[in-house]
């Protein structure tokens, strides 16, 4: 039998895994999996990645669960990886696609019925009794052919619920075809090629001195996803914004273009695609143009849309669209066309300072002292291709990951905002006062007491999954059998990080106004008790809802009201 590049693929992502359920204290290789999809395809921290996943017996055949409120979104997950490279050939069975469905049902069904032994999947059904959820998410994950005979059963479901309760349901369905396009695009370097067939294809405005060249064309919009269908996971590597889904303009995209009618106005209704690449190479003769180092950097969601419609069968054949073509290889020149192509659309609030005067400062401070701030998202990714000077190994810091840090430990006033919506952060009204006085100095400080709380919450996380890891307990300095016996008090540091580093920040003050030694441990043990004794005389000490106590700006005042009236010796 040939081998594929899916057996390939399961050894190489198999060693991976193995790696990752050694640092993280994972039973398995499924969990280990959980980690790695969700960093590589949400680009979720550690740290969200912990508090999302749903471990232990009752599960419900749920693996996963995230819920914004922001956005009014719940999003459970089920994954699967073969322990063996000749199940990658199977699919999930009907078995756990049914204990999946019947795991939601419970989860939303508005009642006090809880599930034994299953802490999380009760948080977050209690968190959901006063949450407005309009979008409902079901992702069915593996490294298999996925779901393919059962499909049916998972779409009769989704229609039932939109019936019943005239929500949104949406189901994804990642096989090993999807994992393996995410393996490639995490391990490639930027050598897509592309053959771009067109009905028209001009030459237009040239910088030789810069060598920069550009062209504009029409091409039809068969040719189009013909040419980057092979590669639409990886296309839009360059791309600020990736697919959005069915929003309001993706809709009519698809509505024009699969509409035998509307379909010839589609070139006057839509802005075009345009690609950037290292070098462009047209054959007049051929009608076709060959780009190497290739991406969509403007045009994601009408390539998508696209796709999805050929992929149906219903993208129509007098569909043609405005397509530029720009070749330029200097890094920072690409990087302020990808800026500018995508600032007309909304995108994430946190990319709208990347130019602020301040961040700039920042930036700089940061390079001297050995880390890299990235202002734009995989800025350092980027910088590795193109910039043969920059330092691979420097210590990268993202922003939004810097302005969270930074507010959680030295601004008491929004540091609940920094757990709660770290959006919120980027507001027009606060993001002044947030980088009034931030230094390189002080990102530094928060980003490393950050890094030793995520160690301390991975002792924690081992002990829970395995009874017999005792790291949690002997750095908090008590027996394991203490620990099992109190372990519910405990329950907090799982989504208790910016709580815990705010507590750290505001002990540390009052350790230095006293005189007393003190080091990052210490200051981070005193805090995780401090915080259970303040959430156990609140009388919370059953099963609750433990994410919203550590993100409730109550219970961030409680903790720093506390630690500021400490006033000797004997208190600490």
């Amino acid at each position: 039998m040939a081998i594929t590049k899916f057996d390939s693929y399961y050894k190489q992502i198999k060693d991976t895994l193995e790696s990752i359920k050694e640092e993280f204290g994972y039973n398995n290789l499924s969990q280990a999996f959980i980690h790695w999809y969700l960093k590589n395809y949400f680009n979720f921290t550690d740290q969200q990645i912990e508090e999302s996943l749903i471990d232990g017996s009752g599960d419900n055949g749920i693996d996963v669960i995230t819920l914004n409120e922001e956005s009014k979104e719940l999003t459970v997950m089920q994954f699967k990886f073969p322990n063996k490279i000749e199940n990658i050939n199977s699919e999930i069975s009907q078995a756990d696609i049914l204990k999946t469905l019947h795991g939601f049902k419970l989860l939303i069904k508005p009642s006090d019925e809880k599930i034994k032994n299953n802490d999380k999947f009760n948080d977050y059904k209690e968190q959901l009794k006063d949450t407005d959820i309009f979008r409902f998410n079901i992702f069915f994950v593996s490294f298999n052919k996925g779901i393919i005979s059962n499909r049916d059963d998972i779409e009769n479901f989704a229609a039932d619920f939109k019936r019943d309760h005239g929500s949104d349901m949406y189901i994804y369905y990642h096989d090993r075809l999807t994992i393996s396009n995410i393996y490639e695009r995490i391990n490639r370097q930027n050598s897509l090629e592309i053959n771009l067939r067109y009905k028209q294809m001009t030459s237009a405005y040239d910088i030789y001195e810069r060598s920069v060249k550009s062209f504009v064309g029409l091409v039809n919009g068969k040719e189009l996803i013909n040419a980057i269908e092979d590669n639409i996971e990886t296309i839009f590597d360059e791309n600020i914004r990736l697919y959005e889904g069915r929003t309001n303009v993706n809709n009519m995209i698809k509505k024009t273009a699969s509409n035998q009618n509307e379909g010839s106005m589609f070139y006057f209704y839509n802005n075009g695609i345009t690609f950037i690449c290292d070098e462009a190479n047209n054959s007049p003769n051929k009608l076709s143009i060959n780009l190497k180092g290739v991406s969509i950097v403007n045009g994601c969601q009408t390539a998508t849309s696209l796709y999805e419609l050929q992929e149906k069968n219903k993208l129509q054949e007098n569909v043609d669209i405005l397509v530029r073509v720009m070749e330029i290889s200097d890094y920072t020149e690409r990087m302020k066309i990808t800026e500018y192509l995508n600032s007309q659309n909304p995108i994430k609030d946190s990319y709208f300072i990347a130019n602020h005067t301040i961040i700039r400062d920042l930036q700089n401070e940061l390079l001297k002292k050995g880390y890299y701030l990235e202002r734009q998202i995989n800025e350092i990714e980027y910088k590795k291709r193109y910039d043969d000077s920059f330092d691979s190994s420097i210590k990268p810091i993202t922003l939004e990951k810097a302005i969270q840090n930074y507010t959680g430990y030295w601004i008491n006033k929004y540091a609940a905002i920094a757990k709660r919506g770290k959006s919120a952060l980027f507001d027009k009204n606060k993001i002044d006062e947030i980088l009034m006085e931030i230094d390189a100095d002080k990102v530094i400080e928060s980003e490393i007491i950050y890094c030793d709380i995520s160690k301390v919450l991975t002792k924690y996380r081992k002990t829970r999954r395995n009874n017999n890891k005792n790291d949690f307990a002997e750095f908090l300095g008590i027996s394991q059998n203490q620990l099992l016996k109190d372990m519910t008090d405990y329950l907090f540091v799982n989504t208790g990080d910016i709580l815990i580093l705010n507590a750290v920040s505001n002990l540390k003050k009052q350790y230095k106004k006293l005189r007393i030694n003190f080091n990052n441990d210490k200051l981070i043990k005193h805090a995780i008790f401090i915080i259970r004794d303040i959430i156990k005389a609140e009388g919370q000490d059953d099963i609750r809802n433990i994410s919203s106590i550590t993100k409730n700006n109550a219970t961030f005042k409680k903790v720093q009201e506390f630690i500021y009236d400490m006033n000797s010796e004997y208190n600490i």
